[in-house]
This record gives C-alpha cells, sequence and structure tokens, in this order.
C-alpha cells in the first residue's frame, strides 16, 4: 500500500462532470465479495447529475447523493469514467433525466448478484451498475454488453469510457473530522421519499419509482386520499423549507456577501450553479407544468399538492439563480445579461407559457381562435387591449400579458405591471 492510500480520500468534486461514472469500493464484505468475483477493484457504480451530486442504486433504493460526501477508506479504490466521444447536449441531459426518473425505484440484492454470477431476465428494480449502464442505453450508447446485467468491472474496462485523471486527493486530520461530524441532509430526502413509496406500495405492489405513484392514481382516484396523506406524514412537501433555512445566504446576494465562505468557495458555488442551470435549466419548472397537465385530466388532490410544491421550488430556486448571478455580476465575473422581453401571443410567448403552465396556454389559444384574432384580451379574448410586463418577473412563463381595460384592473390589484 502507497503513502497516499493510507488516508482517507475525497473526489476532487471540481474535475468531476455530469455525466461521469463514478466507480468506488467500501471495506464491507459485501464489497469484498464482489471485487473477488469480478476480479476489480471496485464494486459500486454512480452517475454524476450536477456539480457534486450523484445518483446510485443501494440497499435503501435508487437515490441523490452528495459527492462531496463520499469518503474512500484506505485502502478503498475510486475512479472517474468519461463517455469517449463526448455525449451531445441532449443526450447529456437525457441520461440525467433517466437517472431522476428513477429516483425510489428499489434496490434488487438478487439482480445485482446474478450480473455478477451470469446473465438472466432484466427486471423493474435497480443495482448500481445497471443503472448507470441503462441510463447510457437509453441514448443509444452501450457501455457494456448487456445493459440488463452487468457489474462495476466491466464498467471499469469498457472502450467507451475513458478514466479521468487526478480525482481524488487525500483528507487531512481535521478535514476528516469536519466531514465525519457532518450532517448528511440529504439523508432527510432519501428517507422522506422512501417513506412515500412505502406507503404507496401498500396500495400496488407495481410502484418502484415516484413516477409510478402518478399512474397509479390516475388509474386508481380512490387512493388519493391515503397518498396525500403519505405526502404530508413523511414531509415530502416541507423539505425544501430546511433546505431554505440550513442555507438562507443562497438565497439573497445580500446574504451571500455576509456568509462567512471565503471569496473562492463562494465564486465557485455560484459558477456551478450558473454551469448546471444552463445544462439542466430549473427542472422545477417542468415537473410543475407536468403536474398541470396531469391535474387538469384528472384532478386529484395529491397532483394539486405536487403543483403547489412545484410552484415553490421553482420560485426558491430562481432566487439562488438570481442571487449567484448578482454576486459574480458585482465582482465583474460575468456580463449582466439584457432582459429579453416576449411579446405576448407570438410562438415563443406561447412557448415559454406552456413550458409553465400549458393549462393556461391552452386557454389562452382557444380564446385567439375562437376570436379569429391575436389582438385580443390573453384572460377574456376581448378587444381593445395593451401589452403589459410585470414589474417583478415571476420566476417562469413569459412574464408578459396582452390585457383589456378590465382584466389590467383585476390583475393590476395583485400584480403591479406597465405598459411595454
Amino acid at each position: 500500500m502507497n503513502e497516499s492510500e493510507l488516508r482517507p480520500r475525497v473526489f476532487v468534486a471540481e474535475l468531476i462532470q455530469p455525466g461521469d461514472i463514478v466507480l468506488t469500493t467500501t471495506p464491507e464484505p459485501m464489497s469484498q465479495t464482489i471485487r473477488k468475483i469480478t476480479g476489480a477493484d471496485i464494486s459500486h457504480a454512480m452517475i454524476c447529475v450536477g456539480n457534486s451530486s450523484v445518483i446510485d442504486s443501494t440497499g435503501d433504493g435508487v437515490h441523490a447523493r452528495n459527492l462531496a460526501r463520499i469518503i474512500l477508506e484506505p485502502g478503498c479504490a475510486g475512479h472517474v469514467l468519461r463517455s469517449v466521444r463526448p455525449l451531445t447536449t441532449d443526450q447529456l441531459r437525457s441520461v440525467i433525466s433517466f437517472a431522476r426518473a428513477a429516483v425510489g425505484t428499489r434496490y434488487t440484492m438478487v439482480g445485482a448478484t446474478k450480473s455478477v454470477l451470469a446473465g438472466f431476465v432484466a427486471g423493474r428494480r435497480q443495482f448500481c451498475s445497471r443503472l448507470v449502464a441503462q441510463a447510457y442505453r437509453d441514448v443509444g450508447v452501450n457501455l457494456v454488453s448487456d445493459a440488463d446485467f452487468c457489474h462495476p468491472g466491466e464498467l471499469l474496462v469498457s472502450a467507451a469510457l475513458v478514466e479521468v485523471p487526478n480525482v481524488l486527493r487525500n483528507l487531512s486530520l481535521e478535514e476528516e473530522a469536519d466531514r465525519r461530524e457532518d450532517i448528511d441532509n440529504v439523508q432527510a430526502m432519501r428517507d422522506s421519499t422512501n417513506a412515500l413509496l412505502r406507503e404507496a406500495r401498500k396500495l400496488s405492489s407495481e410502484v418502484e419509482s415516484l413516477n409510478d405513484i402518478d399512474a397509479y392514481l390516475i388509474e386508481h382516484p380512490e387512493g388519493d386520499e391515503h397518498l396525500v396523506q403519505a405526502l404530508r406524514s413523511s414531509r415530502y412537501l416541507e423539505l425544501w423549507q430546511d433546505e431554505f433555512e440550513r442555507n438562507s445566504w443562497q438565497y439573497h446576494v445580500a446574504l451571500m456577501e455576509g456568509h462567512d465562505d471565503s471569496e473562492k468557495l463562494k465564486q465557485r458555488y455560484c459558477e456551478e450553479l450558473l454551469e448546471d442551470e444552463k445544462l439542466c435549466q430549473n427542472r422545477f419548472i417542468l415537473n410543475h407544468a407536468g403536474y398541470v397537465t396531469v391535474n387538469t385530466l384528472y384532478p386529484r388532490q395529491y397532483f394539486a399538492l405536487k403543483v403547489a410544491l412545484y410552484d415553490n421550488l421553482t420560485q426558491f430556486h430562481a432566487r439562488r439563480i438570481k442571487a449567484a448571478t448578482a454576486w459574480l455580476e458585482r465582482r465583474g465575473l460575468i456580463q449582466p445579461a439584457p432582459l429579453h422581453l416576449l411579446r405576448p401571443h407570438t410562438s415563443e410567448w406561447f412557448a415559454s407559457l406552456r413550458e409553465w403552465n400549458p393549462k393556461q396556454a391552452a386557454i389562452t389559444e382557444a380564446a385567439i381562435q375562437a376570436a379569429g384574432s391575436s389582438d385580443v384580451c390573453s384572460v377574456c379574448a376581448d378587444e381593445s387591449v395593451r401589452d403589459y410586463v410585470l414589474i417583478s418577473m415571476p420566476s417562469a412563463g413569459p412574464g408578459t400579458l396582452r390585457l383589456c381595460d378590465g382584466c389590467f384592473r383585476i390583475r393590476s390589484v395583485d400584480e403591479s405591471m406597465r405598459p411595454f
């Protein structure tokens, strides 16, 4: 064992990109068994879905984890692999979406064992290397011969992957003490998700992921009350409040200025946040639109609560983006982006509205079609209209409206706006 392996090690997060595959091992007996059978120095696989965020499948199911909290004990290996042929932006988004859609899916020890010993018929439950290989196969990239049954060692020697160098560093004694004592805040989300899914599985054994709950409830409205209670008892609806209280400095530039982190750490946080935003623009917006649509077609209290949840998450995420952008702008690290207002009832305006609130977009489109003109009120389709922009731009949607005098008087009571 060389000197570098005598200390616990951690990953250098800034060298790891979304889409990268992280391979690790532990001193646990199961890990030792897998390594012995496969002849590889690793036993676990994860996929990076954002800066310092990975998704994997372990005994408690498929969940997100904080890469910065992963400590490799002395003698334990760690590798980071990247696609030899760079993924397109669309492929990368799809890989990340595949992994996120699997969150909550139960782990299968039998499947993991079979993947080491021989190939068998694939099931719906997940294990670590299967999740990674399937996410890539979904975008047409075959990492291994059989994505349904593969082990981490096969990923390590895949011709489709290349190893990223110098991704590990030793932990100092002081760092080690801090990291081991630090609370894993992501664990609360894992516990909440598992609690919600346990209740859902009382209604149907077919429920694996969170998405399966939606599909079940569409067909079984009688399960609404039980699932609403499960949402509330699991604290799934409240976790965003815990995050806000824990990291309130991230939501306002003045608090960020006064936060006791170094300038270097704050700069890295802001830049990584904006990088993630470019790759996967506020995913909460898409989730909000999806639940607006499904609740319109299949009204359920569970879906309505999810609409409200993603409304809040979208707003608070937008506040983080605004604060990070302002902090970087103040230091001349990025240039202020000009505000681009969308003229109401153009194709771009409808695309923006549809992304946030497809129901309202459909109502406005129907009103325009009935009137035979786009020069009508966005709300009631009356004529004699003006275009307005909201003074406080919303966190999602176009932020502009075409209103008649009557609708303007009603809307402006709660939303300040000006003509443009």
